[in-house]
């Protein structure tokens, strides 16, 4: 490698860096949305589950198919108006964008995966325990990835939450406690997390 080529690519390592630290993570009011949904559909499910809201369990594929539909609609009407805002394509928002996409991605191949097995095969409503599980797990790898990138500290403690909340979920697989578990845990992991980068957001345009 030349001497021009190292400098290029030092300086260039130096802005990706300056972009991470410096420029606010836009992503907030997403991960609120989601955050929101979460809590909602896990705690409905808890209220289904344990028998406690007295309404049949055919009523949850249909609650599911709403959440994927308001979550995915919501977050592209969201997605568009964030890409206008100053700083949209900072390496740490482009960063926080591909990995909760890729994040996403991995969750509807998972609940795919869930439909197709009850669908065709022996599968009941106790597989969707692995989604909340997995997706626990997930957020703390992408909450990590992003707070590496970001210098933001506080997603290096919704990380460690969010693969505690993914161990505490396994261990309650199957029972219906766990969605009760997961509707809490998804106040820590996603809606407090989201509320302060929506404040640490606006902060930095003061």
């Amino acid at each position: 490698m030349s001497k021009e080529n190292l400098i290029s690519d030092l300086d260039y390592a130096s802005r990706l860096a300056k972009e991470g630290a410096e420029t606010p993570l836009l992503g907030g009011p997403i991960g609120l949305l989601w955050g929101i949904l979460l809590t909602s559909i896990f705690f409905y499910q808890w209220g289904i589950l344990s028998g406690t809201f007295g309404i049949s369990e055919s009523s949850l594929f249909f609650a599911w198919i709403a959440f994927g539909v308001i979550g995915g609609l919501g977050s592209y009407l969201m997605g568009l108006k964030i890409n206008k805002k100053p700083g949209s394509h900072s390496a740490a928002n482009r960063v926080e964008s591909y990995v909760w996409t890729m994040f996403s991605g991995m969750l509807a191949t998972l609940f795919i995966g869930i439909i197709i097995n009850m669908v065709f095969a022996d599968g009941s409503y106790k597989l969707f325990d692995l989604v909340m599980i997995v997706g626990f797990a997930g957020q703390g790898l992408a909450y990590g990835v992003v707070a590496k990138m970001s210098k933001i500290r506080m997603l290096h403690v919704a990380s460690f939450i969010g693969f505690t909340a993914s161990a505490v979920c396994f261990s309650f697989y199957g029972r219906p406690v766990v969605y009760l578990i997961g509707s809490i845990g998804s106040i820590f992991t996603i809606i407090l997390p989201s509320l302060l980068l929506m404040k640490k957001a606006g902060g930095s345009h003061d």
